[in-house]
């Protein structure tokens, strides 16, 4: 039984691979500057998973060039940047009964009028660059107002509708009931007629008071900027004495991103394409938002595990004397990384190790996600020192597949260049360190033929030796280039 376990997890392993090479997925916002879009847009920017590229204001609740000035302030008290945010059209001449309430809600903690006068983008000009700059099927879109701008975007140039993975919108599932929908109904309907996957999210009436006040208080225990915004305008609604006004509503957008099998979902029968939110686990999803209020969120980076396996049971005894204290030195990402390339590599080789610990450095070096960097090798294509191109592989996401990989056979070392974006970095190994185990391979070569068993036997040793000792900080020379 355990020899069919480890067999299914080196086949799951393999399968896995996947997994490390998925980047962030673009994000987009449309907001239409609603209290509860505030809390959303924070919850949002915590998600470890999604690159938010722009947020765009549609006219709702606030006039789009009003909720302009609010989105920019709360992304300045947070302290972020690299945001674009638009404008559309305004089309809500007779506004919404609760505009004037809405307009005396803050923001954010950090709120002047100095931007009062900004002129801000269109919201259709920066639509229409990102989609066109996107790959077909990678943008997501959260709505939480209006489908009026992405209407508008798209309806001058339909190929964008290629762009677009999902649709995450906020309204009822009576669909031409729903607020967002009464307020541009032309809109929704041109986008709910294309056939692009789209999420409806609704709150549910007979949940539970998700804001109790036991749960602001979890969230005021929280010290962290994020849950400082949210708790100063949670402390503006117990002030004006508006606090069951706080339900959880545009927030289960962000909630469904972080996680949506906390979430049950329903085809329409007519358009499957359109899915609706009948029921989620509310106590797990006030957990999420108070993990993602603190940082310690962690979207699921796994095809086939849910975390991935590191109980003694499926590891062989000399692996399990280094396990756990390559984990706590190193993290548990090259601990996995290095699994993997071993299965792929069919033994656990130095130089396989060498390749984790250098590809992942890489990234870390360039703040960047797998499946991003384009690699070029200098290691050849002649082993024993070609097995570095694995490792890099395993660890930076860049493939051949991607073509992000490349192989330059007319050297043979141990260095590699690294770019993303417009930075580029060139990693080598130590002289020092390359020559003791160029020594270890030669002597053991020398003794055993490449064939026997007693070779591979210390070339293992030896990369488990090298797996443990050697910190991937330290063990490169660094040529910013």
């Amino acid at each position: 039984m355990k020899n069919n376990t480890i067999i299914y997890f080196i086949f799951f392993l393999t399968i896995t691979l996947y997994t490390f090479s998925q980047p962030k997925e673009l994000l987009i916002i449309d907001t239409d500057a609603g209290n509860d879009d505030y809390r959303a847009i924070i919850l949002m920017t915590k998600l470890k998973n999604y690159d938010i590229k722009a947020i765009t204001l549609s006219d709702g609740t606030l006039f789009p060039d009003k909720g302009a000035i609010r989105v920019e302030t709360l992304l300045n008290c947070l302290g972020i940047k690299n945001i674009s945010i638009g404008v559309g059209k305004k089309t809500l001449y007779n506004k919404p009964i609760w505009r004037k309430y809405a307009e005396n809600i803050p923001w954010s903690s950090c709120y002047t009028d100095s931007l009062s006068k900004k002129t801000f983008p269109l919201a259709k000009n920066i639509l229409t660059t990102l989609l066109n700059e996107a790959k077909n099927n990678s943008v997501t879109i959260a709505c939480l107002g209006s489908m009026s701008n992405l209407f508008e975007t798209l309806k001058e140039n339909q190929d964008l509708f290629n762009k677009i993975k999902q649709i995450i919108w906020y309204n009822s599932i009576d669909i031409k009931h729903g607020t967002n929908y009464v307020f541009e109904p032309k809109a929704a309907d041109f986008i709910l007629n294309n056939n692009i996957p789209i999420y409806i999210i609704n709150a549910i009436k007979d949940k539970k008071n998700f804001y109790s006040d036991d749960y602001i208080q979890r969230i005021k225990n929280i010290k962290t900027k994020h849950a400082k915004e949210i708790c100063f305008q949670l402390n503006y609604f117990y002030k004006i004495n508006e606090i069951s006004h706080v339900k959880c509503w545009d927030e289960l957008c962000a909630l469904y991103l972080a996680n949506s099998d906390y979430f049950v979902t329903k085809e329409n029968v007519k358009a499957p394409q359109i899915k609706f939110v009948v029921d989620y686990d509310d106590e797990k999803l006030q957990q999420l938002l108070l993990q993602l209020l603190s940082g310690t969120y962690q979207p699921r980076k796994h095809v086939v595990f849910s975390t991935f396996p590191t109980d003694s049971i499926f590891y062989p005894d000399d692996v399990n004397q280094i396990k756990d204290k390559i984990i706590n030195k190193y993290g548990e990402e090259e601990f996995m990384l290095g699994t993997i390339a071993s299965e792929i590599h069919n033994h656990i080789g130095i130089y396989t190790i060498i390749g984790v610990k250098m590809g992942l450095f890489a990234r870390e070096v360039l703040n960047a996600n797998k499946n991003q960097i384009t690699v070029t090798s200098y290691s050849g294509k002649a082993m024993p020192l070609a097995c570095i191109n694995d490792g890099i592989m395993v660890s930076t996401g860049s493939t051949p597949a991607y073509s992000l990989f490349n192989v330059c056979d007319t050297t043979a070392k141990p260095s590699a260049t690294f770019c993303f974006k417009k930075k580029c970095v060139r990693l080598t190994l130590k002289k020092e360190i390359h020559e003791t185990i160029s020594n270890e391979i030669q002597d053991a070569v020398f003794k055993y033929s490449i064939s026997s068993n007693e070779y591979w036997k210390i070339i293992r040793k030896l990369a488990l030796h090298y797996w443990l000792e050697l910190d991937r900080v330290n063990i490169f020379e660094i040529e910013y280039l």
